[in-house]
């Protein structure tokens, strides 16, 4: 880091790459003690990369920097658990059973359940992507929004038009 401090682009970015692996390495097992999934690995190490890059001014050459970089790795670690339970609390928890029961009993007729497909095949494309990924697929409404490129409200407006006309099909016989 004093290296990077006197212009030594080329020692910077290899402290960078040993640092990187060095996550790579002992990240997953953190990810999984604060119960996350280890394949956010990638994500996170690019954080605290970033997050690295970003306050490297206030280092002090003075004082350690194995502290100061664990401050930034302990930071990014909370930022990934806020996250992810926000990303949690945003999820769609209704499976294609629930989507069943709102459409009707498939478990009497086997029938029923190419029942419950034509009619979600039968929804606007929109409505249909966004039920398919929601809830059939169990993204969260950030990876939907991402996936078919729209906001997350987008998302879940559309979600909720869905189901509202999966409700009415349903209450009216049609379909």
């Amino acid at each position: 880091m004093r290296a990077e401090r006197q212009g030594d682009a080329k020692a910077y970015g290899q402290m960078l790459a040993e640092i990187a692996q060095s996550l790579r390495t002992g990240i997953p097992g953190r990810l999984r003690r604060l119960g996350l999934d280890p394949q956010e690995t990638e994500d996170v190490v690019q954080e605290i990369l970033i997050g690295l890059h970003d306050k490297r001014h206030t280092w002090d050459e003075e004082r350690p920097f194995k502290p100061w970089l664990a401050g930034i790795v302990h930071y990014k670690l909370v930022d990934a658990v806020r996250r992810s339970s926000r990303e949690r609390a945003h999820k769609a928890n209704v499976s294609l059973d629930e989507l069943a029961d709102i459409i009707g009993d498939t478990s009497s007729d086997p029938g029923r359940a190419l029942d419950v497909e034509k009619k979600l095949a039968a929804l606007p494309s929109q409505q249909h992507d966004v039920v398919n990924a929601l809830a059939i697929e169990g993204d969260t409404v950030r990876q939907a929004a991402q996936k078919l490129n729209r906001s997350e409200a987008s998302i879940r407006v559309t979600f909720n038009r869905a189901l509202a006309r999966l409700f009415d099909t349903a209450r009216s016989g049609k379909g």
